[in-house]
């Protein structure tokens, strides 16, 4: 896929010859009894057609609008393909647009394309991504909606829905059965053995009677149509109490603040929130009153979700996931391929630059220039390491709906859709806060929050944006990096620093129309006795409830389709479209008061031991005052001539608490919680955690395997 290249290998002598199809080829298979051979590009809009014995491309069909550097729309995402059993014809499915393409081989055109949505008019979200045919049934894999969709491959009619498991991907059969493999099988549930959420979940083998077919295929798809919440009662039932709330918040709610953090789950900072009761466990807590006092008192005068869930699992998905309510099928295939470190360079479904950075994260921009602003700079400057376009969902992100229907926004850090090129159009830009630091563990959250603030001072009265985004990340940490600061006082940095944001917001004119939600990105760097996905949401404002406990199970979507309310936004896909506003925690009894006095941080400045470069720690200080050091800069000069300021560095940690560095947003969840845990409460506190979490399983009557985290890794 990577090389852009289709291998032939001659399985006795080993010999191998290769072509260059076009960008990001996904799949092949034979056509025509094999007169052809079929390839789908899911970079380019296009299959490739290939002469398999000369090894000669024949031609492309395009299934997508044409590509090229200025196109700014998503791709279609040509992905799986099924041939027609002794014929030209091959059918391609078309994952980020919810459509399958019936292909002609012979003379390279498009025949026509079946719709897969599951109703009428829907946004995309269906997802296919595999394909077969039994008979003159055509028979689809929909990761979107977690079912198997089934056409009539004469006259394309749309015969039915088969439920499966979470996330399907694949799709065979043999002459009497069906076989479905679904990525996420049944989902995660509690991790108490603090497995990580990003590869806890096992995939699922669906085993279905193709002679139960005529029978049972529409008792199917009612249950699929349920599953989902798509059926027309369901989808009536959620359009009335929605629009009741929604009168209500275009009426009181003018102003929207997201304030996105990362990688925490519901018990690692709330743990020990003894209002919350059962929906706490303490024993999972690493970060508690001392290193979140505002985030626990917060929730004490505001609405606290307790039955939060990040839709995503990792970094990747979440910053999709909080922007555009669905990550694409190209952001959930590839993460594990990067996230492991062999060898695919990490997507834009996130912030930082693109280019593989060391164990700070900082990534940058080859030719040693160490950049945190690159997310807004012309990705041409990054060469062979860029190609965002790829990754986006189809209808793009909520920045590109705020600026089509013209309401006003700033967002303070998150990244926002490009064209091919890696242009951001001169309309979008308008709307970003360039000067705003992307993923750089230098870079405190203090700063961050100093320049929203300083910002928004300098924007008042009309000039005050009706949405903000701000992305504050040290509660991520840098682990046990040394030369860092410690996890305990990134924590703290961030929990300061939201206060101090909101603080702020609650003094200004606007709050008395505003409402503020807070969550995290995912929940994949800790433990939670309810379920791996479960994090935390706050809201915050005049006319939000009080010391309230919202235990209604949401998501982070729920946020953009509240969002979507008070601006009467479109959907971007089925997921906003058929989520509900946030519902039970709005007040008709305002209190305009400003937001409780923010508490100090409680955490003394210390930085993880290990020895120390003369340039991180001058990274170290030019961070502090928001710079960064590259050969053209007057911070490079700076540490050149301050190099000498500085020793042979700090002694390195104990031997019980080493671990070997690796890239930061590629730290398996288990070795994240590991390093974090021991930074933060010491190597006897992690194995008296152990000691509990065994017993724990114990009492769930479970092995210990079946909580293990990394065993099998």
């Amino acid at each position: 896929m990577l090389s852009n290249s289709l291998a032939r290998i001659n399985i006795q002598s080993g010999n191998t010859r290769y072509l260059n199809v076009g960008p990001y080829p996904f799949a092949d298979t034979f056509a025509d009894d094999g007169k052809r051979l079929v390839v789908s590009l899911w970079g380019g809009n296009a299959v490739a057609v290939v002469d398999p014995d000369k090894m000669r491309l024949l031609g492309d069909i395009r299934v997508g609008p044409p590509t090229g550097p200025q196109n700014t729309a998503a791709g279609v995402h040509p992905t799986a393909l099924a041939a027609v059993p002794h014929s030209a014809d091959v059918f391609v499915a078309l994952a980020n647009i919810d459509r399958i393409a019936e292909v002609n081989t012979a003379d390279l055109r498009v025949k026509g394309f079946l719709n897969d949505s599951p109703y009428p008019d829907a946004p995309p979200g269906t997802y296919p991504d595999g394909l077969t045919i039994v008979g003159t049934h055509l028979f689809v894999a929909n990761a979107g909606n977690n079912d198997v969709a089934v056409f009539d491959d004469q006259t394309g009619k749309a015969l039915g829905l088969i439920p499966t498991a979470w996330y399907p991907t694949a799709i065979t059969h043999t002459a009497s059965d069906l076989y479905v493999v679904s990525a996420k099988g049944l989902g995660s549930g509690p991790n108490v053995e603090h497995q990580w959420v990003g590869d806890m979940m096992d995939g699922t083998v669906q085993k279905i009677k193709l002679s139960d077919l005529n029978e049972k295929l529409p008792a199917w798809t009612e249950q699929s149509l349920k599953n989902d919440g798509f059926t027309a009662a369901q989808q009536k039932s959620r359009e009335a109490i929605d629009a009741k709330t929604t009168r209500f918040l275009r009426k009181h709610i003018h102003y929207v603040v997201f304030i996105l953090r990362e990688n925490k789950t519901f018990d690692e900072d709330l743990g020990d929130y003894k209002p919350a009761g059962a929906w706490a466990d303490p024993q999972l807590d690493l970060y508690g009153p001392k290193e979140l006092p505002n985030l626990y008192n917060l929730a004490k005068h505001y609405t606290l979700f307790v039955n939060f869930m990040a839709d995503g699992e990792v970094t990747a998905q979440g910053h999709q996931w909080t922007t555009a309510a669905s990550d694409s099928d190209f952001v959930q295939r590839t993460w594990p391929e990067y996230y492991s470190g062999r060898g695919l360079v990490a997507n834009p479904g996130w912030t930082q630059s693109l280019v593989p950075g060391g164990a700070t994260g900082t990534g940058g921009i080859p030719l040693g220039v160490d950049n945190p602003y690159a997310i807004y700079e012309n990705l041409s400057v990054l060469g062979k390491w860029s190609n965002p376009w790829i990754s986006y969902p189809q209808r793009l992100f909520l920045f590109n709906d705020l600026l089509n229907h013209h309401v006003s926004f700033e967002d303070f850090g998150e990244f926002v859709s490009r064209s091919e090129a890696g242009n951001i159009s001169p309309a979008m830009k308008k709307h970003l806060a360039t000067g705003f630091p992307g993923w750089d563990r230098m870079f405190l959250d203090t700063y961050r929050e100093k320049m929203a603030e300083n910002w928004l001072k300098a924007h008042p009265g009309a000039q005050f944006p009706h949405f903000i985004y701000i992305w504050l990340p040290d509660d991520h940490t840098a682990g046990r990096e040394p030369c860092y600061y410690t996890p305990n006082y990134y924590v703290a940095n961030n929990d300061f620093a939201t206060a101090k944001f909101i603080h702020y917001l609650s003094t200004t004119p606007q709050w008395k129309h505003m409402v503020v939600f807070l969550t995290e990105d995912d929940a994949q760097s800790g433990a939670d006795h309810i379920n791996a996905h479960r994090t935390f949401a706050l809201a915050m404002g005049p006319w939000v409830k009080r010391g309230y406990l919202q235990s209604n199970l949401y998501s982070q979507v729920n946020i953009l389709k509240t969002t979507e309310a008070v601006f009467g936004l479109p959907p971007m896909s089925q997921w906003d479209q058929n989520a509900s506003v946030f519902a039970g925690i709005w007040t008709r009894h305002p209190d305009f008061a400003p937001t409780p006095k923010v508490i100090p941080m409680q955490i003394p400045l210390a930085f993880n031991a290990g020895k120390c470069s003369h340039y991180t720690l001058l990274r170290r200080e030019a961070g502090a005052a928001g710079h960064y050091l590259h050969p053209d800069s007057k911070w490079y000069a700076w540490y050149k001539a301050h190099q000498s300021d500085h020793g042979a560095g700090l002694p390195p940690p104990g031997v019980d608490n080493t671990y070997t560095p690796t890239t930061l947003l590629k730290v398996p969840g288990p070795e994240q919680m590991k390093q974090e845990w021991i930074a933060a409460k010491g190597v006897k506190a992690w194995h008296k955690e152990m000691h509990y979490l065994k017993a724990y399983a114990a009492k769930q009557h479970a092995p210990l395997a079946a909580y293990q985290a990394g065993e099998k890794e």
